[in-house]
């Protein structure tokens, strides 16, 4: 019984993480210049808590190397931006340069409940 109770647990498991990493039919990502930290570049801190971003939307110029942090409070994040190949850990920062438009930000690490709505807007102009 104790193994059928624990397939089960792990076959829920690996259908979460399936569901979390889908692109939903997204096209290819946009290239876009994705380096270490940029000492010269502004810095925009992306906040995640709980289960929600510390705004609905961060702008950015295009074509001009910014970077972007996330800090992690009230439990474990990550970010992935649509349209892009930017994954940012915990605690991270990566210079990024990219195209005008506009971008979902969201959260890659299945967080809890509110998981599913935990998005935001990066606004490139």
């Amino acid at each position: 019984m104790k193994k059928w109770i624990l397939f089960a647990a792990v076959l829920c498991l690996v259908a979460v993480i399936a569901a979390c990493g889908s692109n939903k039919g997204n096209s290819e990502p946009t290239t876009s210049g994705v380096s270490e930290p940029n000492t010269a570049a502004p810095e925009v801190v992306i906040k995640a808590k709980s289960w929600e971003f510390d705004k609905a939307e961060y702008k950015i110029k295009a074509g001009e190397p910014v970077n972007l942090t996330l800090e992690s409070n009230g439990g474990v994040h990550g970010i992935d931006i649509s349209k892009t190949d930017i994954k940012i850990a915990n605690k991270k920062t990566k210079a990024v340069t990219l195209e005008a438009g506009v971008y979902d930000i969201v959260c890659n690490v299945p967080c809890g409940n509110g998981h599913a709505k935990m998005t935001a807007k990066l606004v490139v102009e």
